[in-house]
This record gives C-alpha cells, structure tokens and sequence, in this order.
C-alpha cells in the first residue's frame, strides 16, 4: 500500500513539474537573431543567386541559421505590428524578405531610407519567391 501512494505521488509530482516547465517555454520570451553571431555574412544579389540555381545546396549553407546579409533596401511593408524589409529585388521578382523583429510596444525604429545600402542579420528560413530572413535586425 505504501509503495502505492509513493508512486502515485511521484507520479504527480512528475505531471506538474512537466506542465510547469511546458508552460515556463510555452511564456518564454522570443529572442532577436540581431544579438546572435552570424554563422556567414553574403550580399544580397549572391544570396538569391545561390538559393535560385540550387536550393538544397543554399539550404545546406544558410537554413536555420543567423547570417548577415548586405544589400539596398527596395521597399518597407508594414504588416500589423511586423515590418517587412525587402532587398534587392531581382529582374524574376525575388529578393530578400526580412521579417523585423518585433520590438516592445511604443517604441519605433526607424529604418535607413529605400535605395540605401543596409545590413540585416536575421535568421534563414528558406526560399519560396524569396529568400526569408526572421528576426532580423538592422546592422
């Protein structure tokens, strides 16, 4: 009977620490790439080109991973509370997405004019009709 009650114990014990602990990384607050090292840095024109001739070599060089990317800014789109920076656009319509990361409520950044030269550091999320950054912050 005792060894019961030890097991049951032990059991929720066992359940409420994994529901604290889902519940601790589930509220996590979400960190910027801009503040990791950056595995590579590329320009923008050459990032594109590589993802465009071929993907899974891209892939094997940039996903997943924080890199910095040089370029001139094309055009700044403002979805809700998430800025969108794109990077020389190329004559197929590709180029480079980077997704701003999100900064505290009040408080605004402001980017370099278009047409400047800027630098991004994001994190590589793949190619669709462009190459996507996340997390990015202006360099």
């Amino acid at each position: 009977m005792n060894t019961k009650i030890i097991l049951v114990i032990a059991a929720i014990v066992l359940i409420g620490a994994g529901g604290w602990f889902g519940y601790y990384l589930y509220n996590k607050p979400h960190g910027s790439a801009a503040l990791e090292t950056a595995s590579s840095s590329v320009i923008a024109d050459t990032l594109y080109q590589q993802y465009a001739q071929n993907e899974h070599k891209a892939d094997s060089m940039y996903l997943g991973k924080v890199i910095e990317v040089k370029g001139v800014l094309a055009a700044i789109d403002h979805n809700g509370e998430i800025d969108i920076l794109e990077l020389s656009p190329q004559k197929t319509g590709g180029g480079i997405s980077c997704q701003m990361f999100p900064h505290e409520k009040g408080t605004t950044t402001p980017y370099p004019a278009i047409g400047s030269n800027i630098t991004i550091k994001g994190k590589c999320t793949g190619f669709l009709m462009d190459v996507s950054l996340v997390d990015c912050g202006v360099e």
